[in-house]
């Protein structure tokens, strides 16, 4: 049983992925990110066409939100347990399948079991993105491939919603659902092909889900990277969900599409250089940069309003520091974490995501009411400053007790 043990770890090391894999692989994580982002934005509008309430139409996306943060807690160590590809093969299944719900009945209660079922898919497809990245990327290169995985996402979040909208002007929300579900299985087709290392399965008794996550939170380290993770997030939340209002508000002369299309594009190029860096400095020397550039591009957002020609700045800012916080953290977190509990820390990364993202939000839509998101984005910036070098701290020294 050892020498059988043995071998697989060998063989795993000895796997090398080619090309047209790592083309199959980002084919499946470009037309299932694009799916998701488009479902995001598409079911709210959806759902008060079928004559729900403003309500109700928020109501869907935040059961699909919270049913995958439920979900993903059991199903990441059963991915540790059982193999990533299986697992995600079943999530994107779930989004190949989903519209088929609401073309049998188009009513809200098949739309909210539609996004429940679709829940699946994003409980285990983005911890398992992760993880399978780093089970076949060469070594030493892990957050440089992760960078490129991210390439894929980023572009999946330009294409997804606006080509959804685009179609569904056109011809209808039939369309689109026949589409969605055409996309997901192109998504199912490629990751079926990838060929993947054997399985490093979490032995020994410890096999319960609960068990396997207390087992991973056993690494001290992961403690700061999860807390810079939540700070990010809230960050994150605070610019995709406001920053619009704000420059609406703060600067009503400008576009601001044009400072979403800025950071996306500043997060590509982010991808395609952050990764690398890490790759070749460190995480420690890369990942506090970036999040400092989330902390001065939310303190220099607050001053928009005296100085509109600083959203072009800002949006570079966030651009770069949100998408290289990100991918270094993932990055972090695989290098310091069991090979065979990869999709169990992974999950818990997903799951703080998701958990601040909302939290961020909220608060973010009471200072509209209350301070100003001006007084917001400059509070969160020098929150975000000030945490740095404790954590930085904490992080160094953990690592040092370690070796």
């Amino acid at each position: 049983m050892e020498r059988f043990q043995q071998s697989k770890v060998v063989n795993a090391r000895e796997f090398k992925s080619s090309p047209l894999n790592w083309a199959l692989f980002f084919g499946s994580v470009f037309f299932f990110i694009s799916i998701m982002f488009a479902s995001i934005a598409i079911y709210p509008g959806y759902s008060l066409a079928i004559g729900s309430t403003p309500f109700q139409a928020g109501l869907q996306n935040t059961a699909f939100g919270i049913t995958s943060v439920i979900l993903r807690f059991f199903l990441g160590p059963v991915m540790d347990r059982k193999g990533l590809k299986p697992l995600m093969l079943v999530g994107v299944f779930s989004f190949a399948t989903s519209p088929l719900l609401l073309l049998i009945s188009p009513t809200y209660p098949f739309l909210l079991a539609s996004r429940m079922y679709q829940a699946l898919g994003l409980a285990v497809f983005l911890p398992g993105m992760s993880a399978l990245t780093a089970e076949m990327a060469p070594p030493g290169r892990i957050g440089t491939f992760i960078g490129a995985t991210r390439i894929s996402l980023n572009l999946a979040l330009l294409a997804g919603p606006a080509g959804a909208l685009l179609l569904i002007e056109a011809s209808g929300y039939y369309s689109w659902f026949m589409v969605s579900s055409i996309a997901s299985t192109i998504s199912f087709a490629c990751l079926f092909l990838v060929r993947t290392p054997p399985i490093r399965t979490a032995g020994g008794k410890k096999n319960g889900s609960f068990e396997l996550i207390a087992e991973a939170l056993k690494e001290k380290q992961v403690y700061p990277i999860i807390i810079s993770i939540a700070i990010y997030a809230f960050a994150y939340s605070a610019v995709i969900s406001f920053s619009t209002v704000h420059i609406e508000i703060a600067a009503p002369g400008l576009e601001a599409a044009y400072f979403f299309i800025i950071l996306g594009l500043a997060g590509i190029a982010s991808c395609l250089a952050t990764g690398h860096l890490s790759d070749l400095f460190g995480r420690q020397k890369t990942a506090w940069p970036m999040m400092a550039l989330i902390g001065l591009g939310a303190i220099a957002f607050a001053f928009l309003p005296f100085w509109p020609a600083l959203m072009v700045f800002c949006a570079i800012l966030f651009g770069v520091g949100i998408q290289g916080t990100s991918l270094v953290f993932v990055a972090w977190l695989i290098d310091i974490s069991k090979p065979e509990l990869r999709a169990t820390t992974i999950s818990l990364q997903e799951n703080t995501i998701d958990i601040f993202f909302a939290l961020g939000a909220l608060c973010f839509g009471l200072a509209a009411q209350g301070p100003g998101l001006a007084s917001a984005f400059l509070i969160t910036g020098l929150v975000t400053l000030a945490t740095i070098l404790p954590l930085r701290r904490k992080s160094a020294a953990l690592a040092g007790n370690k070796s």
